[in-house]
Protein backbone atom coordinates (compact mmCIF):
# COMPACT_ATOMS: atom_id res chain seq x y z
CA UNK A 1 0.00 0.00 0.00
CA UNK A 2 1.53 3.48 -0.81
CA UNK A 3 1.92 5.66 1.78
CA UNK A 4 0.20 9.52 1.98
CA UNK A 5 1.29 12.46 3.20
CA UNK A 6 -1.03 12.02 5.78
CA UNK A 7 0.99 8.77 6.77
CA UNK A 8 3.83 10.86 6.85
CA UNK A 9 2.60 13.64 9.35
CA UNK A 10 0.90 11.05 11.56
CA UNK A 11 4.62 9.12 11.69
CA UNK A 12 6.19 12.22 12.08
CA UNK A 13 3.60 14.06 14.61
CA UNK A 14 3.26 16.86 12.86
CA UNK A 15 0.76 18.02 10.39
CA UNK A 16 0.39 17.38 6.87
CA UNK A 17 1.05 21.47 5.62
CA UNK A 18 4.33 21.42 7.75
CA UNK A 19 5.10 18.02 5.67
CA UNK A 20 3.93 19.92 2.32
CA UNK A 21 6.66 23.08 3.45
CA UNK A 22 9.45 20.25 4.43
CA UNK A 23 8.54 18.60 0.58
CA UNK A 24 8.41 22.15 -0.88
CA UNK A 25 12.09 23.33 0.92
CA UNK A 26 10.21 25.92 2.78
CA UNK A 27 13.08 27.50 4.93
CA UNK A 28 11.69 28.78 7.82
CA UNK A 29 11.24 25.20 9.73
CA UNK A 30 13.61 24.00 12.60
CA UNK A 31 15.72 21.34 11.45
CA UNK A 32 14.66 19.08 13.99
CA UNK A 33 11.50 19.04 12.23
CA UNK A 34 12.93 18.89 8.99
CA UNK A 35 15.06 15.22 10.40
CA UNK A 36 11.46 13.64 11.54
CA UNK A 37 9.48 14.52 8.75
CA UNK A 38 12.06 13.19 6.41
CA UNK A 39 12.90 10.18 8.74
CA UNK A 40 9.12 9.46 8.52
CA UNK A 41 9.04 9.91 4.69
CA UNK A 42 12.22 7.42 4.59
CA UNK A 43 10.57 4.85 6.78
CA UNK A 44 7.48 5.03 5.42
CA UNK A 45 8.83 4.89 1.55
CA UNK A 46 6.96 7.86 0.84
CA UNK A 47 7.46 9.64 -2.37
CA UNK A 48 5.39 13.30 -3.32
CA UNK A 49 3.70 12.82 -6.60
CA UNK A 50 4.98 14.49 -9.24
CA UNK A 51 2.14 14.86 -11.54
CA UNK A 52 -0.39 15.75 -8.66
CA UNK A 53 2.62 18.59 -8.11
CA UNK A 54 2.35 19.65 -11.33
CA UNK A 55 -1.69 19.88 -11.33
CA UNK A 56 -1.42 22.43 -8.50
CA UNK A 57 0.69 24.53 -10.62
CA UNK A 58 4.24 22.89 -9.06
CA UNK A 59 7.41 22.21 -10.33
CA UNK A 60 6.95 18.50 -11.87
CA UNK A 61 11.14 18.37 -11.26
CA UNK A 62 10.90 16.46 -14.69
CA UNK A 63 12.75 17.07 -18.15
CA UNK A 64 12.26 15.82 -21.13
CA UNK A 65 15.33 14.76 -23.08
CA UNK A 66 14.87 13.86 -26.42
CA UNK A 67 17.44 12.02 -29.08
CA UNK A 68 17.64 10.49 -31.90
CA UNK A 69 19.35 7.14 -30.00
CA UNK A 70 21.66 6.68 -27.52
CA UNK A 71 24.47 4.32 -28.98
CA UNK A 72 26.13 7.71 -30.50
CA UNK A 73 29.09 7.58 -28.30
CA UNK A 74 28.49 11.75 -28.04
CA UNK A 75 25.06 11.55 -27.31
CA UNK A 76 25.00 8.80 -24.62
CA UNK A 77 27.83 11.00 -23.08
CA UNK A 78 26.17 13.34 -23.22
CA UNK A 79 22.75 12.15 -21.70
CA UNK A 80 24.98 10.79 -18.71
CA UNK A 81 26.19 14.70 -18.17
CA UNK A 82 23.33 15.96 -18.43
CA UNK A 83 21.43 13.42 -16.62
CA UNK A 84 24.49 13.93 -13.65
CA UNK A 85 23.74 17.55 -13.74
CA UNK A 86 19.91 18.18 -13.61
CA UNK A 87 20.15 15.49 -11.00
CA UNK A 88 22.20 17.68 -8.67
CA UNK A 89 19.53 20.33 -9.51
CA UNK A 90 16.73 18.42 -8.33
CA UNK A 91 15.21 17.42 -11.55
CA UNK A 92 14.72 14.00 -13.03
CA UNK A 93 15.29 12.84 -16.73
CA UNK A 94 13.39 11.25 -19.07
CA UNK A 95 14.81 9.87 -21.94
CA UNK A 96 13.08 9.53 -25.24
CA UNK A 97 14.53 8.29 -28.68
CA UNK A 98 12.91 8.86 -31.78
CA UNK A 99 15.56 7.41 -34.51
CA UNK A 100 14.21 9.75 -37.69
CA UNK A 101 10.39 8.33 -36.90
CA UNK A 102 8.47 12.17 -36.86
CA UNK A 103 5.27 9.99 -35.64
CA UNK A 104 7.43 8.57 -32.67
CA UNK A 105 8.76 11.81 -32.06
CA UNK A 106 5.36 13.31 -31.47
CA UNK A 107 4.13 10.44 -29.43
CA UNK A 108 6.87 11.20 -27.25
CA UNK A 109 6.63 14.66 -26.93
CA UNK A 110 2.85 14.32 -26.27
CA UNK A 111 4.08 11.57 -23.09
CA UNK A 112 6.13 14.23 -21.85
CA UNK A 113 4.11 17.10 -22.00
CA UNK A 114 1.21 14.86 -20.30
CA UNK A 115 3.80 14.38 -17.43
CA UNK A 116 4.12 18.08 -16.82
CA UNK A 117 7.58 18.34 -17.64
CA UNK A 118 9.10 21.70 -16.40
CA UNK A 119 11.01 21.47 -19.89
CA UNK A 120 13.17 19.85 -22.98
CA UNK A 121 16.22 19.59 -24.11
CA UNK A 122 16.22 17.99 -27.71
CA UNK A 123 18.40 16.43 -30.38
CA UNK A 124 15.46 15.35 -32.68
CA UNK A 125 14.64 17.22 -35.34
CA UNK A 126 11.69 15.15 -37.22
CA UNK A 127 8.54 17.32 -36.89
CA UNK A 128 8.02 20.88 -38.57
CA UNK A 129 9.20 23.95 -37.11
CA UNK A 130 5.64 25.33 -36.35
CA UNK A 131 5.48 22.11 -34.15
CA UNK A 132 8.22 22.88 -31.67
CA UNK A 133 7.38 26.56 -31.75
CA UNK A 134 3.54 25.56 -30.62
CA UNK A 135 5.14 23.42 -27.46
CA UNK A 136 3.63 24.91 -24.06
CA UNK A 137 7.26 24.09 -22.52
CA UNK A 138 11.02 25.77 -22.36
CA UNK A 139 12.56 24.21 -25.30
CA UNK A 140 16.38 23.93 -25.75
CA UNK A 141 18.12 22.35 -29.01
CA UNK A 142 21.53 21.25 -29.07
CA UNK A 143 23.25 20.57 -32.52
CA UNK A 144 20.15 20.92 -34.95
CA UNK A 145 17.90 24.78 -34.92
CA UNK A 146 14.21 23.49 -34.03
CA UNK A 147 12.45 26.68 -34.38
CA UNK A 148 13.23 30.38 -34.25
CA UNK A 149 13.26 31.70 -31.07
CA UNK A 150 14.02 28.24 -29.47
CA UNK A 151 17.32 28.28 -28.34
CA UNK A 152 20.14 26.00 -29.58
CA UNK A 153 23.24 24.78 -28.48
CA UNK A 154 25.55 23.92 -31.09
CA UNK A 155 29.17 23.67 -31.72
CA UNK A 156 31.52 26.40 -34.38
CA UNK A 157 33.64 23.64 -36.10
CA UNK A 158 34.92 26.01 -38.32
CA UNK A 159 36.49 28.27 -36.04
CA UNK A 160 37.21 25.32 -33.19
CA UNK A 161 39.55 23.90 -36.16
CA UNK A 162 41.35 27.20 -36.87
CA UNK A 163 44.57 27.38 -36.29
CA UNK A 164 46.42 30.60 -36.26
CA UNK A 165 49.37 30.38 -38.76
CA UNK A 166 53.10 30.11 -37.29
Amino acid sequence: MTSTIKDVAKRAGVSVTTVSRVINNYHLLSEKTIRKVRLAMRELDYQPNALARAMQGKSSHFIGLVLPNVTNHFLAELTNCLEERLFTKGYKVIIATTATDDQLEQEHLGVLLANQVDGIISSSHNLDNEHYQRLAVPIVSFAHQLAEGIPVVTVDSYSGGWRPPT
